[in-house]
């Protein structure tokens, strides 16, 4: 069901036409967005009330291409193939022009919204091995291990470094308070 009422856009869209203030304003009275304000304001110059009812749900291949043809012809936005359609939703155009891009004439029968995509599985992860003893490593195993150890040993003191160096400030700004 449509969040708005017919009634409740009939009211908005007059208000629009009647008053001659502009969407902003209009939409701030109503509380809703000037953007489907505007929408609601040209489909109901092109279709009248009847752009205010609620639509079907389901549409065929061969509306949906017809849709698509005219957009293509007229090099028509989303927004303005919706409304001389009188569809609520201009987000669809876009979703059918995508599947007809994505499958053909097919697609647009299928009722997918958009190209299926499979994401790959991630490989396997290696099964991890047995701690081995230092004893058991090359000589170029045990080098790479001691520049890690020395690396991970200077972050450590760095991060020592930088704590003894906020408590020493944090102290200095209490002294300055008192």
């Amino acid at each position: 069901m449509s969040k708005y009422s017919s009634q409740f856009k009939l009211s908005a869209v007059t208000a629009y036409l009647e008053r001659g203030y502009g969407f902003r304003f209009v939409a701030e009275l109503f509380q809703i967005d000037p953007t489907l304000l505007r929408r609601w304001v040209e489909a109901y110059q092109l279709h009248g009330e009847a752009s205010l009812q609620r639509r079907p749900r389901h549409f065929g291949p061969d509306f949906k291409f017809t849709v698509l043809q005219r957009l293509w012809s007229d090099q028509l936005s989303f927004r303005q193939a919706a409304v001389i359609f009188n569809l609520g939703n201009s987000t669809q155009v876009g979703i059918w022009q995508e599947q007809y891009y994505s499958g053909g004439f097919e697609a647009l029968a299928s009722g997918h919204k958009g190209a299926r995509i499979v994401m790959p599985k991630p490989p396997a992860k290696p099964p991890e091995s047995a701690p081995v003893n230092d004893e058991d490593l090359s000589h170029a195993e045990l080098l790479v291990k001691l520049r890690k150890l020395q690396v991970e040993n200077a972050v450590l003191k760095k991060l020592k470094e930088l704590r003894e160096e906020k408590k020493r400030q944090e102290l200095a700004a209490k002294k300055k308070r008192s």
